[in-house]
């Protein structure tokens, strides 16, 4: 649809045009589709949504929340500040670190577990049966860690077909073995659906 306006669409994740109609951002590809995000002056998007409104369903907060699930995007927010080093939240893998430039604080800590390794969790794609009540911040628990916390939420949305898709943040040990509980060790299962590709 955005050819309608645009000759050009950026041609991978994480790059833009430029174009006298605003800038088209892509952002990372969710559901096997590339996703685009267009910033435009209001006048530009007022004339863009009336003419899609019939032929797009607009998604809303939710959709976009899910999109973002699926892309393997970590939203960190109140529930997860603090928890993760960038590597645990695929960070590297996304291209959002950059391993060359500049100091930050917490530096040391991510420059020892990218070039050391012993990364310890990772996060993976998610399905909660549940209905309702997965958010983030919760705790995940596996067999093989009894009743200690063996990761957490760290964003879940609702899943078209039910439940909660989610992204979680565990022991590398249980995503393996797909053995993970939502909020008690005898909680609801939490299936993986998809481990992160390998750096």
């Amino acid at each position: 649809m955005l050819q309608t306006w645009f000759d050009v669409l950026p041609a991978k994740p994480f790059s833009k045009i430029d174009h006298p109609l605003g800038s088209v951002l892509r952002v990372a590809d969710a559901f096997g589709a590339p996703r685009y995000l267009w910033l435009a002056s209001a006048e530009t998007a007022t004339m863009a949504a009336s003419m899609l409104k019939d032929r797009l369903l607009v998604g809303g907060n939710e959709a976009w929340r899910l999109s973002e699930i699926h892309a393997g995007v970590p939203q960190i927010g109140p529930g997860t500040q603090e928890q993760f080093v960038p590597q645990m939240v695929n960070l590297e893998l996304l291209g959002g670190v950059n391993f060359k430039k500049g100091c930050y604080p917490g530096q040391e800590i991510v420059a020892r577990t990218q070039y050391r390794g012993g990364l310890k969790r990772r996060m993976a794609l998610a399905h909660v049966g549940a209905d309702a009540g997965v958010a983030p911040g919760q705790s995940l628990y596996s067999t093989a860690f009894g009743d200690q916390a063996a990761g957490v939420i760290a964003n879940a949305a609702p899943a078209p077909g039910g439940g909660s898709d989610a992204l979680v943040v565990a022991q590398i040990e249980s995503l393996e073995r797909n053995d993970l509980r939502w909020g008690a060790p005898d909680g609801p299962p939490v299936e993986i659906v998809r481990r992160p590709a390998s750096p």
